[in-house]
């Protein structure tokens, strides 16, 4: 089985983003790399809107979310994560396997871009894709990047997704990690139109720069999610 990823974009409200930094950062994030294969997870706020994010898992295979051991995280919310989820909005969730990716460590921003693409054109396309990155890497514009495909409209149980696409396409994300987010801005338009004329896409799903928050190694975590330690629950007092 190939690795994979799992990206997932959501809007959150300006008026609570203090408390959604503190749930996704100290249970909701924690909760999901108990799950056995989940190797790694990044999270990123958008550089042009504060309520705009961009969550990022490393996953061993997409097999991995189909464990019970996910489906009970997704299922059975504890009821921090119950609250917060009446709030997400403009959710996109997109698990895929990862066609190509090089460079090495975890830059401090982040393009992504995701695209419904015809099914052939987007496999054929990989070659060419792969050389306008690593040529970009070579120029010192990027550190690394990594181009995945995915099958269109996934459900996910959780939220409603309105990116509805055509079912003879797949989806396309391509991730370029820079050093900083004025970095990965000097090259952005540049790169768009090259990825967008080779894929010639049917709709640009997403596409964004976003500065790191946090990332997380699998490794650090405990094998269960009732050893996640919850008692950063954000309590009344001077968060209501």
């Amino acid at each position: 089985m190939s690795p994979a990823i799992l990206a997932l974009w959501n809007d959150y409200p300006a008026a609570m983003a203090e408390e959604y930094e503190a749930w996704h950062t100290f249970e909701h994030v924690p909760e999901r790399l108990t799950v056995a294969g989940m190797r790694a997870a990044s999270r990123y706020v958008s550089a042009a809107r504060k309520e705009s994010y961009f969550t990022l898992y490393e996953l061993e295979s997409l097999a991995v979310i189909e464990q019970p051991s996910y489906l009970d995280l997704v299922r059975n919310p504890t009821p921090w994560s119950q609250k917060m989820r009446q709030h997400f909005s403009s959710v996109l969730r997109i698990p895929g396997e990862i066609a190509v990716k090089a460079g090495s460590g975890i830059g401090g921003a982040t393009l992504v871009q995701a695209y419904s693409v015809e099914s052939g054109k987007a496999h054929a396309s990989i070659p060419t894709m792969e050389e306008i990155l690593r040529q970009l890497m070579t120029q010192t514009r990027i550190t690394g990047f990594q181009v995945v495909l995915a099958e269109p409209n996934q459900v996910y149980e959780v939220f409603e997704q309105d990116e509805a696409t055509d079912p003879d396409t797949v989806n396309v994300v391509i991730i370029a990690e820079g050093t900083s987010v004025e970095a990965l801005s000097v090259m952005q338009a540049a790169l768009t139109r090259q990825i967008e004329h080779r894929l010639e896409p049917r709709k640009r799903l997403r596409s964004d720069l976003f500065k790191l928050l946090i990332s997380y190694r699998g490794e650090d975590f405990p094998s269960h999610r009732s050893e996640i330690d919850t008692n950063t629950m954000w309590h009344s007092g001077d968060h209501t």
